[in-house]
């Protein structure tokens, strides 16, 4: 059966329509929107707007950030961002590109880290058909409209947790959500057997509330970061974002951490030390 790389806006709206939030997600659209589909702009002004909803819903008693995120991330306003991810050409380019950087591994078992709603994984699946298992995770509660999107490709698996160890791990858009980035990949480190590969991109600015500003700084060092945290640089395409491939090295250690935090502080210096260390080290 072929299966779409790229879904038009009508059939993935068809397909998530079944959703038991898609008509408090579909007030977000225009009808011009609800008949041709969103540009980048629209789908970013509806994700804050969804934001605003929640911060004003809870501003009124004292709450932690992470409380924050996770009523965010169950907003409808993520159903409108499926159809957008799943029918827009230039997201569906930079995702293939993240499933080429890792095509290079062994691979029988991959992990899709914050996957929404599994666009890697189904181009993971079509384009790496040796994956026996490819493992989503993330947050949403939209668990149900995932496995029914999904139920074609049954490799797929929608896990609350991951399984380790994976021969790689993809994670498109997702660092600059988290609070702390760094643990994040050092969590993504340990998902990971020696050798496997990482590939990801990010977008450590303010396009969108839900990026967090806290992070900012990391914009230009995350890069150098991750090559700290006990992996190597592989290779990059640029497309609508650069997104980087890596592969593990080994195992996160005390002294990496410390690194890690090091260059974190660096990256909060007004010096260009991105371009410093490429001068140094090279790519």
């Amino acid at each position: 059966m072929n299966q779409p790389l790229v879904y038009s806006w009508q059939e993935i709206v068809s397909r998530l329509s079944v959703a038991p939030r898609w008509q408090e997600a579909a007030k977000y659209l225009t009808r011009s929107e609800k008949m041709n589909g969103l540009k980048l702009q629209g789908i970013w002004s509806i994700l804050d707007e969804g934001w605003q909803e929640v911060e004003d819903k809870i501003k009124t008693s004292k709450y932690e950030l992470s409380e924050l995120l996770y009523e965010y991330y169950q907003h409808p306003v993520w159903l409108i961002n499926a159809a957008f991810s799943e029918s827009d050409e230039s997201t569906i380019s930079d995702r293939l590109a993240a499933v080429r950087l890792i095509s290079h591994v062994q691979l029988s078992k991959i992990l899709d880290f914050g996957g929404g709603i599994g666009t890697v994984s189904r181009l993971c699946s079509i384009n790496l058909p040796q994956a026996e298992k490819i493992d989503l995770v993330d947050i949403t509660e939209f668990r149900h409209i995932i496995q029914q999107h999904l139920a074609d490709f049954k490799n797929i698996r929608i896990l609350e947790k991951p399984e380790p160890l994976y021969d790689a791990v993809i994670s498109t858009e997702v660092l600059e959500h988290l609070i702390d980035p760094i643990e994040a990949m050092i969590e993504i480190n340990r998902l990971l057997r020696i050798g496997g590969a990482f590939a990801g991109s990010w977008s450590f600015g303010p396009c969108i509330q839900c990026h967090l500003p806290q992070n900012f700084h990391l914009r230009s060092l995350m890069f150098w970061i991750i090559r700290s945290l006990g992996f190597g640089f592989y290779g990059f395409e640029r497309r609508g974002n650069t997104v980087y491939g890596f592969v593990k090295t080994s195992d996160v250690t005390l002294q990496m951490r410390r690194n890690a935090r090091l260059i974190e502080f660096c990256a909060r210096l007004p010096i260009p030390l991105d371009r410093l260390l490429l001068m140094l080290r090279g790519l």
